[in-house]
């Protein structure tokens, strides 16, 4: 799990099918960890819950954590989420508070869910329970304390933005993990759209070249370089995201796999 986890994780954020299909087999060997989305931007995908469930069953290679919206669910429905999840051998579940949307009634707490599934801990089988954060050290310090095991920040763009990001949480030794999100730079009309997402921002340096025409196998390196500076940083792996499930099967593979990944 990414809680107990001591060796550098490579991940891969993937979305689920929009309506079930069998694509899932292909990740087979191509990646050992995934995290799997709850409805990304308002698009409505099959369960997370059951995508992840079928990947335990049917790809044993690799091992998903599943990300628990709480923007439209209660308590009581996540909990029966998590308890079917479970009965299929998921064991790691991201608490996000979800996007936000005028027609979505925010009715669970993130924190509220944290501490529930903590609770849950003790009379159910082996899971773990993270957050998202910001680079905010209050805002760290407080998920910390609501009892998140593992955390997810960024993403992150830019190699250069990397290092001055992880010293704004200002970590202790006996702090739980964190993982940081990585999205290839492609394009700067693409560096500004995952800014205008929560994106740590980019650096003028990095802005000029994607201005002057930043070609895919760039791209990548400078993911390659923000995945290395992160392992100095002291995160616990990185997980790429914003791709294509196209990509995370062909394309990034290849990358990752190349560079020793």
């Amino acid at each position: 799990m990414l809680t107990a986890s001591r060796e550098w994780a490579d991940i891969v954020e993937v979305n689920p099918p929009v309506l079930p299909n069998a694509r899932h087999l292909m990740l087979d060997h191509a990646w050992k960890r995934v995290l799997i989305t709850d409805n990304a931007f308002g698009k409505i995908r099959v369960s997370p819950y059951a995508f992840a469930a079928r990947i335990t069953h049917d790809v044993p290679s690799v091992t998903p954590t599943v990300v628990v919206s709480t923007r439209d669910r209660n308590i009581l429905a996540i909990e029966s989420e998590v308890r079917g999840a479970l009965g299929n051998g998921v064991q790691s579940f991201l608490v996000v508070v979800g996007d936000t949307r005028p027609q979505v009634e925010h009715m669970a707490h993130h924190y509220e869910i944290v501490e529930h599934l903590r609770a849950l801990q003790t009379h159910l089988p082996l899971f773990e329970a993270g957050m998202t954060t910001r680079f905010r050290e209050w805002q760290y310090r407080r998920r910390i304390d609501a009892g998140a095991e593992f955390f997810v920040s960024g993403p992150i763009v830019d190699p250069a933005t990397v290092e001055p990001s992880m010293a704004l949480l200002n970590r202790d030794s006996g702090d739980p993990p964190v993982y940081l999100m990585v999205i290839p730079p492609f394009s700067l009309s693409w560096i500004e759209r995952m800014e205008s997402v929560g994106s740590v921002p980019a650096t003028e340096g990095l802005r000029a070249e994607a201005a002057a025409g930043m070609t895919r196998e760039r791209a990548w390196e400078l993911s390659l370089q923000t995945a290395a500076i992160a392992q100095d940083s002291g995160f616990a792996g990185v997980i790429l995201t914003g791709l294509k499930f196209d990509t995370v099967v062909d394309e990034a593979v290849g990358v990752w796999r190349n560079a020793g990944g």
